[in-house]
């Protein structure tokens, strides 16, 4: 009875504030202006990002068309390894000096020799270290540039943009690939600078909605602001769209990145001749919108467009996600139970064409509904990101192959979309991330093989 009295009255106070309230044709054209205020902001962060970003894109085009980088690699064998070296290291330091990347690397595809202004950093070899899959996955992708959110190995695991250029000769073949490494920290103080300044949240997200760059390196490639992919936005201008209760959202789409340039805040409208809306107005409201939330809603929380936060479960499928692995073992853990004897990780073939032309989300939850039906109790499992899924499982590979072929069959016939599958024995003396990226591994193969199967490796 109280909670309705206390509803009432303040549906009572609104509407007498409102008697206030700044006539509507002026509030309409503060917030006309407010937008406009607005996208001018996002216009001027979008003009510095796509400077700041495209300027080693170009570096990186530069550096894969230099033809004594060419002439170089096409004379490697010839000219001896010492000598080669050197002349990588001159090459990289110069890039280095001139253009002030602290990041900058050459990758021989004839040797797979990482070459940095410091020499030979490692050999790039996907099966004995994982987290060179990246370099098989930018050749996979065709892209002649490509820009990548990882950690760093050989600058302290630090969070890097990385420019990834490819090398090919005149007839087309390849000969490696170049490029430069923007640390995030640099990127994370301009944003933080923005933030501060003008009260908006500002993420660079990729086509499918994970973030890519953000103040809280946490969020980094663990967060979705997935709405931002629906507002469709195209390279020529931000979309502006409403979001929760007196806030807005712009997105727009940088096609030199191909990332999305997504901008939040709240519409705070006031008028330029200083007519405002009153206090009254804006406090009743305030407690009133609070009222109904917690009237209204069964779990008591207002929805987010950041997707992550603390929350150790995906909104979407209810699944486990990598914030709880993170909790449970530590980013860089390891399996502190022998309980789980194989990992496998899957994901859809094809899955932004799958989500351009079909209910992506309905498809990834019947795909979570088949798995728990099939695999029942024996294990844990995690959306890991988008498309993609990670099995913790009580049981030998052999056996998970062969549930996982089932699961490949299940899938087909319920959604009529395809999987390719990755399973490998657990390893307790690597870290959790080495033995996902093994898995990984094995999925590749049955990508390259056309997607919709199972590789599994002892």
């Amino acid at each position: 009875m109280r909670r309705k009295l206390l509803m009432a009255a303040l549906v009572a106070g609104a509407a007498a504030a409102f008697t206030m309230y700044t006539p509507p044709s002026l509030h309409e054209r503060s917030r006309e202006r407010m937008i406009e205020r607005n996208k001018l902001i996002a216009n001027h962060l979008y003009d510095e990002l796509d400077k700041s970003l495209g300027t080693p894109i170009t570096i990186a085009r530069t550096m894969a068309a230099d033809e004594f980088l060419k002439d170089a690699l096409r004379r490697e064998d010839s000219i001896g390894q010492a000598q080669f070296e050197a002349s990588m290291t001159e090459y990289l330091s110069a890039i280095r000096k001139q253009f002030g990347y602290t990041s900058a690397f050459v990758i021989s595809e004839h040797t797979r020799c990482y070459y940095t202004p410091g020499g030979i950093a490692k050999i790039v070899n996907p099966e004995q270290d994982p987290y060179d899959i990246w370099y098989q996955l930018f050749l996979d992708s065709g892209k002649s540039v490509d820009l990548d959110t990882d950690r760093d190995q050989v600058n302290d695991y630090c969070w890097t943009v990385f420019v990834n250029a490819r090398i090919t000769d005149s007839d087309g073949s390849l000969m490696g690939v170049c490029g430069l490494g923007l640390f995030m920290d640099e990127l994370q103080e301009f944003l933080d600078r923005t933030e501060s300044e003008w009260g908006l949240k500002v993420n660079l997200v990729d086509d499918s909605g994970l973030v890519q760059a953000d103040v809280d390196p946490s969020n980094i490639e663990n967060a979705y602001i997935s709405d931002a992919i629906a507002d469709a936005a195209g390279p020529d201008s931000f979309t502006y769209a409403k979001r929760g209760f007196g806030g807005f959202r712009m997105t727009r789409y940088m096609d030199k990145l191909e990332w999305y340039l997504v901008v939040q805040g709240a519409d705070s409208v006031s008028g330029g001749d200083g007519l405002s809306v009153p206090r009254a107005v804006t406090v009743y409201l305030i407690l009133l919108a609070l009222l109904i939330v917690i009237l209204l809603s069964p779990t008591g929380h207002s929805s987010h467009a950041l997707v992550k936060t603390h929350m150790p479960e995906d909104p979407l499928t209810g699944l486990p996600n990598r914030n709880y692995l993170n909790d449970a073992y530590g980013e860089l853990g390891v399996f502190n139970t022998t309980r789980y004897k194989s990992l496998a990780m899957f994901d859809v073939d094809k899955f932004k064409i799958v989500n351009e032309t079909m209910n992506g989300d309905a498809i990834l939850l019947k795909i979570v509904q088949i798995s728990r039906d099939l695999f029942g109790d024996s294990g844990l499992i995690f959306r890991w990101s988008g498309d993609e899924f990670v099995f913790f499982l009580e049981m030998e590979a052999e056996e998970a192959e062969a549930k996982f072929n089932t699961l490949c069959d299940s899938v087909f016939e319920a959604t009529g979309v395809t999987i390719s599958v990755g399973i490998v024995e657990v390893d307790l003396f690597e870290s959790i991330k080495r033995n996902y990226h093994r898995a990984v591994q094995q999925c590749y193969i049955v990508k390259e093989a056309g997607g919709n199967g199972v590789s599994r490796k002892a």
